[in-house]
């Protein structure tokens, strides 16, 4: 176990991410038994959320989970390249996916930037420990992409919001605790000038949750309905009617940052699956470890642009394409490897090769379509009419 330095002047772990990466390979060449139950391949998405989060359990508590996040948010210093050295070396190791935690990068840098920071310090160590999870409630069913059009609503009461409305495509929500919600506290007429986002907590009587299954067999999206769910002040992220910066931030992450901590996994699903591959699908194989290479230059010059500081802004749309390109590239040549993934043995093994490659055909929709992102490189880089 690490010795947590948390109050220390000079902590080498946390000044040079060269260090920490040598200290966390180390720790990992006896791995812990947590981590040998979640690189397994897991067809239940509840059985596998339970192995992620107590694989999470153990790195936060040996100290290696905290690097990358704020002392006063409950982290041991050091910025997004910890984090990103971690996860890589966990899919060297055999971890085939973050799976919900995924959200650890995409929503809590934002709570970490915008969230009121007492709040923050209370809950992120929750979720770096995998006690408590989290969800993100943007689309609705009447909204779709469009987030400006959105209709759930948010007034102010005695003491803080009562938030009302449904959100669908919820990933995560059956297993979070908290949702961050964007809702409407202006006119409709305000579009996205009149949004705020909350967190709520999905414990309250007033939330409720219904899993929805997908075609690959998993229950990872929901639909969720708020009836009056209250929340305090703490809860708001951001500034009342400043919604859309804090979508935006949200965005950057999903659509940029996050395309390095998915590109490793994807790189390791790769490798899982050469001892099927056949010299007829070579063409492919070497097109989906070109779409990986062009996938982790972009984003490891993204992590650098957020560890110096600097705001990804729309450059994060060619992040976003590459990714979902080689997403579909090496699932591609997976099933092109292996045709009887479709019709094989229901083991679990063949079971989550087959979520994956459905789940790849959904990659150019979420986190905003294929064609949003082009539209982005065409209007906001390219200054096109």
């Amino acid at each position: 176990m690490l010795e947590m330095t948390s109050g220390s002047v000079r902590d080498p772990l946390r000044d040079d991410a060269r260090t920490y990466l040598a200290e966390f390979e180390a720790r990992l060449a006896s791995p812990p038994p947590a981590l040998t139950r979640a690189a397994r391949p897991i067809a239940s998405y509840a059985d596998r959320v339970a192995a992620a989060s107590d694989l999470m359990r153990v790195l936060y508590d040996e100290g290696w989970a905290r690097y990358g996040w704020p002392v006063e948010a409950g982290g041991l210093g050091g910025t997004i390249v910890h984090r990103a050295a971690m996860w890589e070396a966990l899919a060297r190791h055999g971890l085939p996916q973050m799976a919900l935690f995924e959200h650890l990068e995409i929503l809590a840098p934002t709570l970490v930037a915008l969230g009121r920071p007492e709040f923050v310090a209370r809950v992120l160590p929750r979720f770096l420990r995998g006690e408590q999870r989290w969800c993100q409630g943007f689309s609705e069913p009447d909204a779709g992409s469009d987030l400006a059009a959105l209709r759930t609503r948010a007034v102010p009461v005695d003491g803080g919001h009562r938030v009302t409305g449904r959100k669908i495509w919820t990933s995560w929500a059956r297993y979070a605790t908290w949702c961050l919600v964007l809702a409407r506290t202006g006119t409709p007429e305000s579009r996205h000038r009149g949004l705020t986002a909350f967190v709520v907590d999905l414990r309250a009587p007033e939330v409720e949750v219904r899993p929805i299954e997908q075609a690959n067999g998993t229950d990872e999206l929901a639909e969720v309905t708020f009836d009056g769910a209250f929340v305090p002040p703490a809860g708001t992220v951001g500034e009342v009617g400043g919604g859309w910066k804090v979508a935006m931030h949200i965005l950057a992450h999903e659509r940029g940052t996050f395309a390095w901590f998915r590109h490793s996994f994807l790189r390791r699903q790769l490798l899982d699956a050469l001892a099927h591959g056949g010299a007829a699908a070579d063409g492919l194989l070497g097109g989906a470890l070109l779409d990986l290479a062009a996938v982790r230059a972009v984003s490891n010059d993204a992590l650098g642009r957020h560890a110096s500081g600097a705001t990804l802004g729309p450059r994060s749309a060619f992040s976003k394409l590459l990714l979902a390109t080689a997403e579909q590239s090496v699932n591609d040549w997976a099933y092109a490897s292996d045709p009887d993934l479709a019709v094989g043995i229901q083991d679990d093994h063949a079971a989550v090769r087959r979520q994956d490659y459905l789940f790849s055909r959904i990659v150019t929709v979420y986190g905003g379509s294929q064609q949003m992102q082009l539209d982005t490189i065409a209007k906001q880089i390219l200054r096109l009419p």
